[in-house]
């Protein structure tokens, strides 16, 4: 099988990391993969076109418009049409151009979606918002959960010293609620508590054992972080997925997730479900996880047990028996 995938200049880390696993895993199964990008065209030979980016409802390149090729989309969410304020827009400019540029997605997709040979989308949440925001086929799209980096996300015996929380800065990710919520901890009691934020706004943020990473840090420097970390406190208003969830699992870290979108579906039991609307819930969690190292303790057995769910080599396989059957 010989597979056109669509690379551009630029895509997202998260991105990165999923494309990278399941071409991994595909090439060892024999497929041929074709980079193409904006600069060379779809070889004649392939037998497909898969382009894998379609992160908060971008629609795929456009060239899927003039192409005769069956393609494969896969579409993380649909998160710039269900919350399109909630991102990094602050100023009136920033949330006019961000509406006209949705305005411009769904124009696309009205067409796009009927070019897509399939989709695949990250979770069941992800699936429900697509159809309700796009009004594509559900039998056109496929669920596909991601796996995790088992070289490097995996169980590690050490003292565990922190709370910890990592995601690129946007509103919807809840950064401020997360920190209201630990300043409000006892002072002398609490535990430290670690965020990597990637372009937070507010640097010159002082509050006692709160450490605040504002710059980009490698997969094995968060892997090193999450292997000591106490427990995982993840209150984003909304995720399509959340692999910051899964790698929390494989180190056997329990988590505190918000009780919304995909995080509800991936924590089940192994985790505290919040209101991420409310500091009250975020503290109130973060005080159980000190408190009752039983109840500690127990979430982390139930966090390895999840993980088990999740594998890249099982995600790729799914990819696998998808690009069969279209091509069938």
């Amino acid at each position: 099988m010989k597979v056109a995938i669509w690379i551009p200049r630029y895509y997202e880390t998260s991105v990165k990391v999923y494309v990278d696993n399941i071409r991994k895993y595909l090439e060892q199964s024999g497929v041929v993969f074709v980079e193409v990008n904006e600069h060379s065209t779809i070889p004649d030979d392939v037998d497909l076109v898969w382009d894998p980016n379609c992160t908060g409802a971008k629609y795929p390149n456009r060239r899927i418009l003039f192409s005769d090729k069956k393609w494969i989309i896969t579409l993380h969410g649909a998160s710039n049409f269900s919350l399109p304020l909630h991102y990094t827009f602050t100023t009136t400019k920033q949330k006019i151009v961000g509406l006209y540029k949705n305005l411009k997605r769904r124009i696309a997709w009205f067409m796009y979606k009927y070019k897509a040979t399939h989709i695949i989308t990250v979770s069941t949440f992800a699936k429900s918002e697509i159809i309700e925001q796009l009004h594509i086929d559900p039998k056109k799209i496929s669920i596909i959960y991601h796996g995790y980096n088992d070289d490097i996300f995996r169980q590690y015996s050490g003292v565990k010293k922190y709370f910890f929380n990592v995601s690129i800065y946007q509103k919807v990710k809840n950064i401020d609620r997360l920190i209201e919520a630990y300043n409000q901890l006892p002072i002398e009691t609490r535990m430290p508590l670690i965020i990597v934020c990637p372009n937070y706004p507010n640097v010159d943020l002082k509050i006692e054992k709160l450490t605040l990473i504002t710059h980009k840090i490698s997969q094995k420097e968060v892997a090193k972080y999450m292997e000591d970390a106490y427990c995982f406190v993840f209150p984003s208003i909304r995720e399509s997925f959340g692999l910051p969830l899964i790698e929390a699992f494989a180190c056997g870290v329990p988590v505190i997730a918000s009780n919304t979108s995909a995080l509800k579906e991936l924590t089940k039991d192994a985790g505290i479900l919040i209101d991420p609307f409310s500091v009250e819930e975020i503290k109130n969690a973060m005080l159980d996880m000190m408190e009752n190292k039983e109840l500690r303790d127990a979430f982390a057995a139930k966090a390895v047990e999840r993980a088990k769910d999740f594998s890249w080599q099982k995600s790729a396989q799914l990819h696998l028996e998808i690009f069969k059957r279209i091509l069938d």
